[in-house]
């Protein structure tokens, strides 16, 4: 079973519009006795104008942004963008920003609850979220 959530409300030419895909996992971590810890495997990909300055990939606590150090993300850049693998637990968020050469820059953040993996802000990004269910791949 695949989900999908796409966002296309930008009216820019997709060219110049960064995108953002992401393809996640939901798995099992810890299971207590009222509830399961469960852990986000996420594999990042980021297309963006390649005349963009910076690109910053970071993972923060939900409830926790002021109080807990963000843990900076590793990425590999291509011609077309960015590539990455990533891990997310419950509560926990990725932040993606893209800074333009002009200091305009473009922002999503993306939340890991309830087994979803969910776009919380979006600002000059396409996103497209898409969910693996091991259980339909052979």
């Amino acid at each position: 079973m695949l989900s999908s959530t796409h966002n296309s409300s930008l009216a820019k030419d997709q060219n110049s519009t960064p995108a953002v895909h992401l393809s996640y996992e939901c798995v099992v971590r810890e299971r207590g006795r009222e509830s399961a810890s469960y852990l986000y495997e996420i594999a990042c990909s980021i297309v963006y104008p390649i005349a963009s300055a910076y690109l910053s990939m970071r993972v923060t606590g939900q409830n926790t942004y002021r109080n807990a150090a963000a843990r900076e993300v590793p990425f590999t850049r291509h011609e077309a963008g960015a590539t990455t693998y990533l891990e997310l637990l419950e509560e926990e968020r990725l932040e993606v920003r893209i800074v333009e050469r002009d200091g305009t820059y473009c922002k999503a953040f993306y939340s890991a609850h309830g087994q979803e993996l969910s776009e919380q802000i979006a600002r000059g990004v396409v996103s497209t979220i898409q969910r693996i269910d091991v259980g339909s791949e052979s």
